[in-house]
């Protein structure tokens, strides 16, 4: 199939799911009166900090938004995080814990029942998903519960020649992959939302945009192919001394001290770069549609990663671990009534997006864990928690994120708790360790500060819903 006849094909599908999916019942039409759009853009293994990097995003979403410097993914692995933004729920609570066959764990929980496009579905929303799913979904003629639209990447995603589509829950569509407009998957993806877009705006919809970059391998847009050549993260490579000491053994073992590490973990770094300047430009061109379709001042847009990674922080690479570059996400939203150009220190997750977006719109939130932060985005001195966890129950810890008035209420405490299965544990304080290079537990207050943490960390890691939300306030 040539270019062209790719992208009839996609505006006739597109075009015919808009149709059948706008049926005037009375629920509807209703809806179409009061609730506003959602978008919801989630990239793949994007370190928090590469924000700068994005002029558009900068420019027409933070500018114009509210962003959290303490936005944290669930599990910094993509399939497991994937399924917490789905539910609502941790890891431990869904069983979602792996990314190889989590499309299939994931379809075998039971949790897609109650997933956010069947929640917003049952109030009147069209829901569209565009881009990375989960892990391992290779059936083209399958669809998720609740999404009209379903232009899903298939496996395999990392495919040197071409690019895997569901062909809106009816089959599999294959294109070239090349360094054009036509054959760049993010582009690819950008066009069924945008199509998507376009045709809805008589209706509220729910549309996810979840590009597969900056995932690796790369395969940028040629006119990025050159670009990035000599930077390196703002983040410091390594610890000092190369002192490892403080940490647990997993990370001594799975640390790469080598010049040619440095150099690969560069490139993968420069890589990334690239693809994040074409998420950007899809970005752009989906709020461009917005305006030119007049739904910009009516809809919200989240933007989230599903997780961070590693680019020679602490001598690692990948993601999965417990420090800032694997944990923490950019998370930035825009919508009516939020503050523009705000920045808000409280601690937020992915688990919060369900119940955010849920109750934006209307929907029922129940049986989660997280909660709305919509509080807080109308109010940014609104309370919303001093405790958060983030969790790998595969490699094997759990990490309990602090941020509380200090005894004096003169200022935040700032730390991160972390407990590996074999027992070691780890106390940073980011006032003093903002790079997270002493973990260890040696004073009388950091012992008094981990015994806390540790009590409050080993209810959380077994907690669910309301019972799991008392444990983040103090």
């Amino acid at each position: 199939m040539d270019r062209a006849e790719f992208l009839k094909k996609a505006s006739v599908v597109t075009a015919g799911l808009a149709l059948s999916t706008l049926a005037p019942t009375q629920k509807r039409v209703a809806a179409q009166v009061s609730k506003p759009n959602v978008l919801l853009i989630m990239t793949d293994d994007q370190p928090y900090y590469t924000v700068r990097n994005m002029e558009s995003l900068r420019e027409r979403v933070v500018a114009k938004g509210m962003r959290f410097n303490n936005g944290y993914v669930a599990t910094p692995v993509c399939g497991p995080a994937r399924g917490s933004v789905l539910t609502g729920k941790w890891s431990h609570n869904t069983e979602l814990k792996y990314s190889v066959d989590s499309w299939q764990d994931l379809l075998d929980s039971g949790e897609l029942a109650r997933n956010i496009a069947r929640r917003l579905e049952a109030v009147g929303y069209t829901c569209h998903l565009t881009g990375k799913f989960t892990n391992d979904l290779t059936r083209g003629a399958w669809a998720c519960p609740g999404f009209d639209s379903w232009w899903a990447q298939l496996e395999p995603l990392n495919d040197r020649e071409r690019l895997y589509f569901s062909n809106g829950g009816a089959g599999r569509v294959e294109i070239p992959r090349n360094g054009t407009r036509g054959g760049n998957e993010t582009m690819v993806a950008a066009t069924y939302t945008e199509q998507f877009v376009r045709s809805h705006r008589g209706a509220p919809w729910f549309a996810c945009f979840w590009p597969h970059a900056p995932h690796g391998p790369y395969y940028p847009l040629d006119r990025y192919a050159s670009t990035h050549l000599g930077d390196t993260p703002p983040t410091p490579f390594g610890e000092p001394g190369g002192d490892l000491s403080d940490k647990a053994p997993l990370v001594h073992q799975s640390a790469r001290f080598s010049d040619s590490a440095k150099t690969e973990m560069m490139q993968d770094y420069r890589g990334a770069l690239r693809e994040i300047e074409e998420v950007d430009d899809a970005i752009n061109r989906l709020i461009r549609a917005l305006v030119e379709t007049d739904q910009l001042g009516r809809t919200w847009i989240f933007f989230v990663t599903d997780n961070g990674y590693q680019h020679g922080e602490h001598y690692l690479d990948m993601k999965k671990w417990p420090y800032e570059e694997s944990a923490r996400t950019p998370f930035v939203v825009r919508g009516p009534g939020v503050p523009a150009g705000t920045t808000n220190g409280n601690l937020v997750s992915q688990v919060d997006l369900l119940p955010t977006i849920c109750q934006i719109a209307g929907a029922d939130a129940s049986g989660v864990d997280g909660r709305s932060i919509l509080p807080i985005l109308r109010d940014p001195r609104a309370p919303l928690r001093e405790f958060l966890l983030v969790e790998d129950e595969v490699c094997g810890w759990h990490a309990v994120r602090m941020r509380r008035w200090s005894d004096a209420r003169a200022d935040f405490e700032n730390l991160l708790f972390v407990r590996w299965r074999d027992g070691f544990e780890e106390l940073y304080d980011y006032d003093d360790d903002p790079h997270l290079y002493n973990g260890r537990v040696n004073t009388s207050r950091e012992k008094q500060n981990a015994d806390m943490l540790r009590n409050r960390l080993l209810a959380m890691r077994t907690a669910a819903g309301a019972k799991y939300r008392a444990l983040e306030t103090g």
